[in-house]
């Protein structure tokens, strides 16, 4: 028998006392830690432009073929090939557009699972090969930390647009619109706009360069349009409803709409943007135009009998080398139901180039000082995207005029 029952009974009695005040105390604590700090996987979707992009699920297997669009998870792999193309629409509204050769693994996507919290959102993707155009988008309701991983390096990326192109000897980062911090500690370097990085082997970043200068202002239409374009329509018929141009938000990007949806179908109308540009380039070794196209709708075939009437066009107009004036075009349709040719322009390339309907597509055209040869621009004057035909619809979005 135990000589003081009494004590044994007040020491189980204290203890189950301060057992019942830790639990009353840490399980609302851990609800509450749980609450604050849970995360949910988020779907990425990606939308094929061309050739087949190949997805490798996280979950091992075969490699799987995209015809049209396909619904990513984290740990999921796109593999490019020289002929695909594709865009990927994340969670956040932010868009990545991967081209020919590349490899992109979806590391982290992530945000918080409930609404109490406020731990941003995750964006980790790591691209170990190819070039890709990263568009990351203004907050939501939280901010999202955005990383993307080379073989050379780390780059963290805010609200804006980026080029990062990975080969096996290096990352080059260039930040046309944001801010960007390149590698990690002591020899990490941050990027503002128009400027550039190069990273090797070695995973020191080289000091801020000069990017190539984009030639457009307000190209990204973050501004209102008319504060550096011109907007302009064609009817040729009277009483005939006008086509109109508008600034729209789409899936993180803001662009341009160019459109006509009328019954009475069958009149040639125009819209167009324009920007004077007034610049002399002749002792610059490239010139490029870059864009975000999307062809909605178009009720006339193609490019119309003369390859002249494009659902989305843009056009360049130059002085060449003997001070006479000329243009370049290019066109955009998704359908040519009448088989109308794509006739060939002055150069021998296509005016027109098919591109899959409702989708974002990403176009360079090359370098225009090689490309056209002896009538290679001087001094350009003009840039204008306009839709033409019947009835239309199309976007555009990321217009840049880059000489280097």
């Amino acid at each position: 028998m135990r000589k003081n029952p009494q004590r044994l009974a007040w020491t189980v009695l204290w203890t189950a006392f301060a057992l019942f005040c830790v639990l009353i105390t840490a399980v609302p604590l851990g609800i509450r830690h749980y609450l604050l700090t849970a995360t949910e996987e988020q779907e990425t979707r990606l939308q094929r432009i061309a050739g087949t992009p190949l997805v490798r699920r996280q979950n091992g297997g075969g490699l799987m073929a995209v015809t049209e669009s396909a619904t990513l998870l984290p740990g999921d792999e796109v593999i490019l090939d020289g002929t695909s193309r594709a865009t990927l629409d994340l969670f956040d509204r932010s868009f990545i557009d991967l081209y020919s050769n590349t490899n992109l693994e979806l590391a982290v996507v992530q945000g918080p699972r409930y609404g109490l919290s406020n731990r941003p959102n995750e964006i980790q993707l790591s691209l170990t090969g190819g070039l890709a155009r990263i568009g990351v988008a203004l907050p939501g309701e939280r901010d999202t930390d955005f990383e993307l991983l080379t073989p050379h390096t780390v780059v963290s990326v805010s609200e804006g647009s980026y080029r990062v192109e990975v080969t096996n000897q290096t990352t080059g980062v260039t930040v046309l619109r944001g801010g960007a911090r390149i590698g990690s500690g002591s020899s990490s370097v941050f990027l503002l706009q128009g400027m550039r990085t190069r990273v090797d082997l070695s995973g020191v970043p080289t000091q801020p360069l000069s990017a190539a200068q984009n030639l457009i202002e307000n190209g990204d239409f973050q501004e209102p349009l008319s504060s550096q374009w011109l907007t302009s329509t064609v009817v040729l018929s009277s009483g005939v409803g006008a086509p109109q141009a508008e600034v729209v938000e789409d899936g993180g990007r803001q662009a341009v709409r160019l459109f006509r949806r009328e019954s009475d179908d069958g009149n040639h109308t125009e819209v167009a943007i324009h920007q004077r540009l007034e610049q002399d380039v002749r002792d610059f070794d490239r010139l490029e135009i870059a864009l975000g196209a999307q062809v909605e709708f178009q009720s006339l075939s193609g490019g119309g009998m003369l390859s002249s009437e494009f659902p989305l066009q843009v056009r360049l107009d130059y002085k060449d080398q003997w001070g006479d004036d000329q243009f370049w075009t290019h066109g955009f349709y998704y359908q040519n139901l009448s088989g109308y040719p794509i006739a060939p322009d002055h150069w021998g390339q296509p005016m027109g180039e098919q591109v899959p309907r409702g989708v974002w597509y990403p176009y360079e055209s090359g370098n225009l000082l090689e490309l056209l040869g002896d009538s290679r621009p001087m001094y350009v004057t003009e840039l204008t995207i306009y839709a033409s035909g019947w009835n239309y619809d199309a976007l555009v979005s990321e217009v840049q005029l880059i000489v280097e």
